[in-house]
């Protein structure tokens, strides 16, 4: 093998390393499915169709509204996850906003469009880091990050959560944090909310009681 092809490999061997790091971390567990939602989620209110997975992005269809659920219950963890809105098509900005996000200490339901109890860590476009719901005291909510990334470009969350008490990094920014969450357990959730939208590296760790 020629030098130049030795260098070559080096260096593709060295853009996998990165891309295997990047999709998961050490010490989390994945919860982004290779073929099928359904390998972590389990679909509420919008028929399978609107869900679907390609190159390690689940790609939401935004109608009908509901939301993938967590198969299990989780209490203390750290969750990430990154997300996009399809920038294309979309025509009512500033006014309005494409929305989506994340549920987190939600109940179980059969049948119906949203839990009956849940956190929401806001992922609409002009709310992003937003935290209400579920008896949480303290956390802020409306537009309370200034400098966005463009429309259609990835998000990057880790919401932590610790016997109801939970903190939102966006971007790398400690961006809102409350406690009190009553209760302080539930499935996480991936909303559907009215307009296509992508989530990639979603991921869990959980933190001992």
């Amino acid at each position: 093998m020629t030098g130049v092809r030795i260098w070559f490999a080096l260096l593709c061997g060295a853009a996998l390393a990165i891309h295997v790091s990047r999709a998961q971390s050490p010490g989390f567990e994945s919860l982004t499915p290779k073929k099928d939602v359904t390998e972590h989620w389990i679909i509420v209110g919008t028929p399978a169709e609107v869900w679907s997975v390609r190159d390690g992005v689940i790609a939401c269809a935004g109608e009908p509204r509901g939301y993938l659920r967590s198969k299990r219950k989780y209490k203390n963890y750290i969750l990430r996850a990154e997300w996009r809105f399809k920038a294309e098509g979309w025509n009512l900005a500033p006014a309005r906003w494409p929305n989506a996000g994340f549920f987190i200490h939600a109940s179980e339901e059969v049948g119906q469009r949203w839990p009956k109890s849940f956190v929401e860590v806001q992922g609409h476009y002009g709310e992003a880091g937003s935290l209400f719901g579920g008896g949480i005291k303290g956390a802020k909510r409306g537009p309370i990050v200034k400098d966005r990334v463009p429309l259609g470009e990835w998000d990057r969350c880790e919401i932590i959560s610790r016997d109801g008490a939970v903190q939102v990094v966006l971007n790398g920014v400690m961006v809102n944090q409350g406690s009190g969450a009553d209760p302080p357990e539930g499935y996480i959730c991936l909303q559907s909310e009215g307009w296509p939208v992508y989530y990639r590296n979603v991921e869990i760790k959980v933190l001992p009681d």
